[in-house]
Order: C-alpha cells, then structure tokens, then sequence
C-alpha cells in the first residue's frame, strides 16, 4: 500500500511542474524586428507581465535635420511595476511626431509583448494615403 502511495506523489510531483511565462526581450532596438520578435525568456516566478518601452527621440550620433527614431526594449516584469511605469509615462506618451515621447505597454499572457504600437509612423502613412486620396479624388472630378 505505502508503494501506491509513494508511487501517486512522484506521478502527481512530476506533472504539477509550473508554468512561467514567456516574453519577447530586447535592449533599445531600433524597430520591432530581428531581435525583438526573435528572443524569447522564461519570466522568474513572481514576473507575470510582459512590457515593452517604446522612446521615440533623437538618437546619439548625429542625423540630419534631427531626426527621431523610435528605441524598444521588451521584457519580463510585475503587473504593479508595468502599471506604475504605464501612470508615470501617462503625461509624455503623446505619440506626436514632432517630439520626443515614451510610453509603455504592459500585457500578460506569453508572448503576448510582440506587436508594438509604434503611433508616429501610422500618422505618417495615414497622412500619405490621406493625401493620395485626395489626389485621385480631384484626379477623377477633373476628367
């Protein structure tokens, strides 16, 4: 009987491994590409969010006209941290193409940190396919 009963604690031992969450991680990349869609690390127990800082700014070295880029950096963190981090950022995170901006991005589930909402470029292609629009609009009213 004491066999049976050894036996059941090791099975039951064996299948109630835990399951840590997975993030995407990275150290201010300039896109959300190669190494940010591509590293992948195993949280610590007590992580349980995935969050990612998006800084859109001018970068170190020189760049004409001053150009801004946007650097990311994606990893594992607590719900309480990300959401301190998230109310902290709340007034500079405006997203607006012509300043510099940080916000962050708290989610939890695995992998859950992949996409990033980037803002200044949408408004840039949204400005394009706006005026591109317009275009063909007066393009066809003209004949």
């Amino acid at each position: 009987m004491n066999v049976i009963y050894i036996s059941l604690f090791f099975i039951f031992t064996f299948l109630s491994v835990t399951h840590a969450l997975e993030c995407y991680v990275c150290e201010q990349q300039e896109g959300n590409d190669d190494k940010c869609i591509k590293t992948v690390r195993m949280c610590q127990r007590y992580e349980d969010t995935c969050a990612t800082l998006i800084l859109w700014t001018t970068p170190h070295e020189w760049t004409p006209r001053g150009e801004r880029r946007h650097y990311i950096s994606k990893g594992c963190d607590t719900r309480d941290s990300c959401t301190r981090l998230l109310y902290g950022l709340a007034t500079v995170c405006t997203r607006n193409w012509y300043e510099d901006w940080a916000c962050v991005e708290c989610c939890q589930g695995d992998r859950c940190n992949r996409y990033v909402v980037l803002g200044s470029d949408n408004i840039r292609s949204s400005l394009i396919l706006l005026m591109f629009t317009l275009f063909v609009t007066l393009f066809i009213r003209l004949y």
